[in-house]
């Protein structure tokens, strides 16, 4: 069986919520040769974007959601992590500490959850400050935890509206400095004009390429 197969497996496994076939799935992807970042990218990703057209159908079943989300965090938790431990070199100066919250209006948090796993492992700060958080929190808490930047999940397209206010936030608190990185569901169509932030992530990757990018640019 091709690994491109077995990955399709894995996916379909995550989305019909079989955590324990899920974490086998993974386990023995990794064992053949399996990259961790094509694990997340190919596997879990892919999984996000189907889960991700699952809650925007109205139809769709919300116990299906929610164990197909426990499936995702057994791969992360059991897998992943083992790969991708925190390292051991972090600092907290402003551009090595990120903010992480998903947008008022929405209580999605599968992707933020990779997301800072990826981050920490390679030596970013993380603040993750939950789900359901309006703009002015994302401000204040940027401002007193010295981060250089915001990072805001939405999985839910009438959640733009709140994105956008962050820099407007961000102007008024003459805090231009901070950058803005939107992610999830909501913004895989739009641009980073569209939603009035510094930088659009379609996958977890591009933030950290992102970032890389801007130190080099320093």
């Amino acid at each position: 069986m091709s690994k491109h197969t077995e990955i399709d497996e894995l996916i379909q496994a995550i989305v019909g919520g079989e955590a324990h076939l899920s974490v086998s799935l993974a386990e023995r992807l990794i064992a053949k040769g399996l990259t961790i970042e094509s694990l997340i990218q190919d596997g879990l990703t892919a999984a996000l974007q189907s889960l991700n057209a699952k809650c925007t159908n109205e139809e769709f079943n919300l116990l299906e959601i929610v164990l197909a989300g426990r499936a995702m965090m057994a791969v992360m938790d059991n897998v992943v992590a083992r790969y991708l431990s925190p390292s051991k070199t972090v600092v907290s100066e402003p551009d090595r500490t990120i903010l992480l919250g998903t947008i008022e209006g929405d209580i999605h948090e599968l992707g933020k959850h990779v997301v800072k796993m990826l981050l920490r492992s390679s030596g970013y700060r993380v603040i993750d400050i939950g789900k359901d958080i309006r703009p002015e929190e994302f401000v204040d808490r940027a401002i007193q935890q010295n981060a250089g930047y915001i990072g805001v999940s939405s999985l839910l397209t009438p959640t733009i509206p709140s994105i956008r206010r962050i820099k407007e936030l961000l102007h008024k608190a003459g805090r231009e400095d901070i950058k803005v990185i939107a992610g999830g569901g909501a913004i895989q169509q739009t641009t980073k004009g569209d939603l009035n932030v510094d930088f659009v992530a379609r996958s977890a990757f591009d933030i950290l390429h992102y970032l890389k990018n801007l130190k080099s640019e320093a």
